[in-house]
């Protein structure tokens, strides 16, 4: 009974929130709520949803819960004790499965991964986080989000998908992130608690158990790259006497291990420390493309940001520019990139070459209440965020080629994110406070007008196609065209389970 009117006070609270911060009189309004529904649509109109990618629509609560859909179709529900996370391989756009972690009846917790068709790959009793690459399923143990770091547990696993066998590794294995070239690099902790990396070796592996590298002191981990998880491991060390961590990068096409390696700076491309700076590389070549004298986050042939401790710089033809406000002041989406420089030049590069805009923001170089930050570029389209004396809450700034297109100041929204693309451009969330505090979005287009409004938990979800985004809106929530109208629509109390004895509110 004091379960079932925990859940009666939840569900309460749920419905009062979301009846404030959704906006209960959306802009267009469309069909009757469905507990769980894909859109209505006539035959001539294909959901733009029914293209068989795998996308996880988080949960209202933000912990445990939440639906997997394959399309525009369920493929699991699941209640507030589980958990849901999307399996993306490397240099993949799409899922390539999924994996569940969920309770016996007995509260005994259970691990399950899934390919992208729906297929049991493995499954184990405890808490597992899995990971896919060339063709292998890499376990290691524990509910981490993210690898444990120097001292994880061992007893990591790995299997191979077409054969479903496990290649046995070594007992002491605390990490293990496949490679390419047939490879995988583990970690071996013999002393899970030696201070620092002292207690692990990085060792690389053939798939037939045949070492073909070492390095001591050391635990590996998988490098990310601009698009996401790479098909690289590196590894860190830790010196005891100087209390220096330095990182390196394993060439699987080489079997170097490149040392001083910083991160991912473009498309394949790295930036690593050398003797008298840093320098930028092709994987798969010798020969260095550039060397500066600071770290490179972000190259091009045409540019490149420099970070040093006086501040950030971009070098192009015309020598050095200084950014405005540093490591902020620059985005790119792979194939565009915006940044804005300390003399309030606003610099576009794209598809057609480069471009640049006059700002007024030039102004607040070196002012200390002051903060800018260029947060997307799509489309021609560049999106800054300005924290100033005049607008302590903070307002947005839209800029194309022609100059600025929409300012947000005196219109409520104290933040703007890009979401999708519109048939006249990129789409925003505007974000507003309403009624007791909490917050409401609209979507707006370049110049601010509003296509939708009321909205709550706006976003550009799990690889949605151009012109749907993620909503919540009343008490339903889902996947909406940028008419309005649902595509998927769920109730927001689907999940909250009063059945589910492992859940509290």
């Amino acid at each position: 009974m004091q379960r079932k009117t925990k859940a009666r006070t939840a569900l309460l609270c749920l419905a009062l929130a979301a009846g404030t911060l959704a906006g209960c009189a959306p802009a267009r309004q469309t069909g009757a709520p469905a507990d769980s529904a894909p859109a209505q649509t006539g035959e001539e109109a294909a959901n733009p949803l029914d293209d068989g990618r795998l996308r996880y629509l988080y949960p209202v609560n933000g912990s445990g819960g939440g639906t997997l859909l394959r399309g525009d179709t369920v493929v699991y529900r699941a209640a507030p004790s589980e958990s849901i996370s999307l399996l993306y391989a490397p240099g993949a756009d799409a899922p390539a499965g999924w994996q569940l972690g969920r309770n016996e009846a007995d509260g005994a917790r259970v691990t399950e991964v899934y390919g992208a068709d729906g297929a049991l790959l493995w499954t184990a009793p405890g808490d597992w986080r899995a990971s896919l690459a060339e063709g292998l399923l890499a376990l290691e143990p524990g509910g981490f989000a993210v690898d444990a770091g120097p001292g994880g547990p061992g007893g990591c696993r790995l299997i191979e998908l077409d054969s479903g066998e496990e290649i046995p590794l070594p007992a002491e294995t605390s990490a293990c992130v496949p490679v390419g070239g047939g490879q995988v690099v583990l970690t071996l902790t013999a002393d899970p608690g030696a201070p620092g990396t002292s207690g692990s070796d990085v060792v690389v592996i053939d798939l037939a158990g045949g070492e073909c590298s070492r390095m001591e002191n050391a635990y590996a981990y998988r490098a990310y790259d601009e698009a996401g998880p790479s098909l690289y491991a590196a590894a860190q060390t830790h010196d005891m006497e100087t209390d220096v961590w330095s990182n390196s990068l394993y060439d699987f096409a080489s079997g170097e291990w490149i040392e001083g390696f910083d991160g991912f700076c473009a498309h394949n491309t790295i930036c690593y420390r050398v003797e008298d700076g840093y320098a930028v590389r092709r994987l798969g070549e010798a020969e260095p493309l550039a060397v500066y004298d600071g770290r490179c986050p972000y190259w091009r042939a045409d540019a490149a940001v420099i970070s040093r401790d006086s501040g950030s710089v971009l070098v192009t033809e015309e020598g050095e520019l200084p950014l405005l406000g540093g490591f902020g002041a620059y985005a790119s989406n792979g194939e565009e990139a915006a940044f804005l420089l300390d003399d309030g030049r606003l610099l576009f590069y794209g598809p057609d070459g480069r471009s640049e805009v006059e700002t007024d923001l030039g102004a607040l170089s070196g002012q200390a209440d002051s903060w800018v930050s260029v947060y997307s570029v799509q489309d021609g389209c560049v999106l800054l965020s300005v924290t100033d004396a005049a607008h302590p809450d903070g307002h947005s700034l839209i800029y194309d080629a022609s100059g600025l297109v929409y300012d947000s100041a005196g219109s409520g929204y104290e933040n703007m994110n890009c979401l999708t693309m519109g048939p006249d451009g990129p789409v925003y969330s505007a974000s507003r406070r309403g009624v007791g505090g909490g917050w409401i979005s609209d979507v707006v287009d370049s110049r601010g007008q509003i296509l939708l409004s009321g909205l709550a938990d706006v976003s550009r979800g799990d690889g949605l196609p151009d012109g749907v985004i993620a909503a919540r809106r009343g008490f339903e929530r889902g996947y909406m065209d940028l008419d309005g109208s649902w595509l998927y629509s769920e109730s927001i109390f689907a999940s909250l389970a009063d059945e589910d004895s492992a859940y509290y509110w």
